[in-house]
């Protein structure tokens, strides 16, 4: 699900290793495999040129920013990593002006408060449309238009899909959702999973199950493109169901959920917060219980409400007590119990 930078790397670059080869037709398997494991050994075999030198950086950053400062020991070791991945960005950003993943990556970094930096994916969204809109315009060549009709295009979704989650975050929920609009607009097949931010908005908005099942049929094309029912959709559809008092429908929904993840009982109970991506939402894998935590963590915004004060978080409150939950985490603790009774007997053996 999202988007994997190191494969978009891979991808970027062996289309520009086929255009500059002539290798036609694009679907051209034995160049394809030959070019990847080009790249496996080493990605400086296929570049080129600064813009390909550009995102290569910018791939190398997010792997620090996004899947490696979050989860290091100590601050003192997040902030040196995140030192040197500003300096990969501002570097990216040297070679390639145009580089709006980067441009973008950079102002998170050095925003000092979100609303800054809402404001500045605010200001930029229309220029960075526009760009990605004219490439396809431009296009010169086979090549130039299979990169137009997708890689060419993510940069903006992903400038979209930053300012639908900011917005949601800071409690601007209309805007959230325009932001959603507009990314599904411009790619109906939404590889980068806006549409999740959108349910979460829309239940934010009280607009009712109408309204969810309404999005959803709007957009079928990109639910459909990715089979089974995703957690943020029933996160949504559970807080919808919770607050129309329709709790026999949240409990439905609930078991749903817990029947489609692995210990989905202790991402329900938990709550956990899981690290926002600062170049897409963080890449995970679908049906796992990552996935789960992160639905869980991005619905935020839905678990701290509810029937009684925002303070006492109802929501949330009802979902890790629900007899589901507690009873999947009694079954969890019999079998830590269990694990560590074999143990003990090994050992004594």
């Amino acid at each position: 699900m999202a988007f994997d930078p190191i494969q978009e790397d891979c991808l970027r670059l062996v289309l520009r290793a086929m255009q500059r080869d002539r290798v036609y037709p694009l679907e051209n398997q034995a160049y394809i495999e030959a070019a990847m494991e080009r790249f496996t050994a080493d990605p400086n075999q296929l570049i080129r040129t600064d813009r390909d030198r550009s995102f290569h950086l910018t791939a190398r950053a997010t792997e620090i920013v996004d899947y490696r400062a979050p989860f290091m020991s100590s601050d003192s070791a997040a902030e040196s990593a995140l030192d040197q991945a500003e300096d990969l960005l501002s570097e990216a950003r040297e070679l390639d002006p145009a580089n709006r993943d980067a441009e973008r990556m950079l102002a998170a970094l050095r925003s000092e408060t979100d609303d800054e930096y809402v404001r500045f994916l605010i200001d930029g969204q229309d220029q960075v449309l526009a760009e990605c809109r004219g490439l396809a315009d431009a296009a010169a060549d086979p090549y130039d238009r299979e990169f137009a009709a997708d890689l060419g295009l993510r940069p903006a979704l992903r400038w979209l899909n930053a300012l639908a989650a900011r917005t949601l975050i800071s409690g601007r929920y209309r805007m959230a959702l325009d932001a959603v609009e507009r990314s599904l607009e411009l790619a109906p097949d939404d590889p980068g999973d806006c549409r999740f931010t959108g349910m979460l908005a829309l239940a934010k908005l009280e607009r009712g199950q109408d309204a969810l099942e309404r999005f959803y049929d709007d957009h079928a094309q990109a639910f459909l493109a990715h089979p089974g029912i995703d957690p943020w959709t029933l996160l949504a559809r559970i807080a919808t169901a919770y607050k129309e008092f329709a709790f026999d429908e949240a409990t439905r929904l609930l078991q749903h959920l817990i029947d489609r993840y692995p210990r989905a009982e202790r991402a329900l109970y938990y709550q956990a917060e899981f690290p926002d991506g600062v170049y897409a939402r963080v890449h995970v894998e679908p049906g796992s219980e990552d996935e789960l935590i992160l639905a869980v963590s991005e619905a935020t915004v839905l678990l701290q409400e509810g029937l009684g004060a925002p303070e006492n978080a109802p929501l949330a409150v009802w979902l890790a007590t629900h007899p589901l939950v507690q009873q999947g985490m009694g079954a969890f603790a019999d079998a830590v119990r269990a694990d560590e009774a074999r143990t003990g007997l090994e050992g004594d053996n």
